[in-house]
């Protein structure tokens, strides 16, 4: 099979439905010159990209650069999907952007006292699917 068949784009719309089907992706930042990345669980929601965390380093990186990537794949022996989100994070802090971040029903894998919620607003999303 030539790679250019085992290679072809996803459109916006199955990039979305991909991604609401998925519970952990991957938060790109950088600060200071330094990449990171961290696995998070996840949920979508009019296109947006929430998630809920303890103040620590990421929402330290993502009030100094709100620019941000983030990814999810998954890999099967046939097939396997890519998603890539750039875009802008914002700290949520007004009581309406918090009600429709919770409204996602967004479970967190760690039982604490995860409290500051994030919102990805997309400039950019783009996905590939690999054929074997």
């Amino acid at each position: 099979m030539d790679v250019n068949e085992q290679i072809t784009p996803m459109t916006e719309d199955e990039c979305w439905e991909f991604l609401s089907m998925q519970p952990i992706g991957r938060l790109g930042t950088a600060v200071a010159g330094e990449p990171e990345i961290f696995p998070l669980n996840f949920a979508t929601a009019d296109r947006n990209i929430y998630f809920h965390t303890i103040p620590g380093t990421k929402v330290a990186e993502v009030a100094i650069n709100e620019k941000v990537a983030f990814e999810v794949d998954q890999w099967g022996p046939e097939i396997a999907y890519s998603v890539v989100v750039k875009g802008t994070a914002e700290i949520l802090e007004n009581d309406a952007d918090i009600a429709a971040a919770e409204a996602t029903n967004l479970v967190s894998y760690l039982e604490d006292t995860r409290d500051t919620w994030v919102r990805i607003t997309p400039t950019r999303v783009t996905g590939r699917r690999l054929r074997r």
